[in-house]
């Protein structure tokens, strides 16, 4: 019995760490009702948005240069709802509050929406799994 315990401990956290992933989303597209941005207009901004996905709970930061500060600069929000569908492989992370929301695909693509009538595009990189 004392070797089935700890065997017993592991196996019920496992599923939670393997769950746990870092994502780096760098913006490639973005759009909005009045204008296409253009490729030198993304790459001045420097857009992205990193995912810090522990399973159950996830915050996101939307990020972008700040001429101001004179560096990228980041606004973090706890995730409100997280949706996997494991027929398509898509990962789904809302805020309510702002109407915003990611959905990663299985190839590490992404789609931003971010509640104010703006989409961005792009690719995800596993930064930490």
């Amino acid at each position: 019995m004392r070797i089935f315990k700890p065997i017993l401990i592991l196996l019920l956290i496992a599923p939670n760490v393997t769950m746990a992933a870092d994502y780096r989303c760098d913006v490639k597209s973005k759009y909005d009702s009045e204008h296409i941005y253009s490729h030198e207009h993304i790459e001045r901004s420097q857009f992205s948005v990193l995912i810090r996905d522990r399973g159950s709970t996830a915050t996101i930061s939307r990020c972008s240069f700040s001429h101001s500060a004179q560096k990228v600069t980041c606004d973090s929000y706890k995730v409100d709802k997280i949706l996997s569908d494991q027929n398509v492989f898509i990962k789904k992370f809302y805020v309510f509050t702002s109407q915003y929301d990611v959905q990663v695909f299985k190839n590490l693509t992404f789609v931003e929406n971010n509640g104010r009538g703006s989409i961005a595009y792009g690719k995800c990189i596993l930064t930490a799994p």
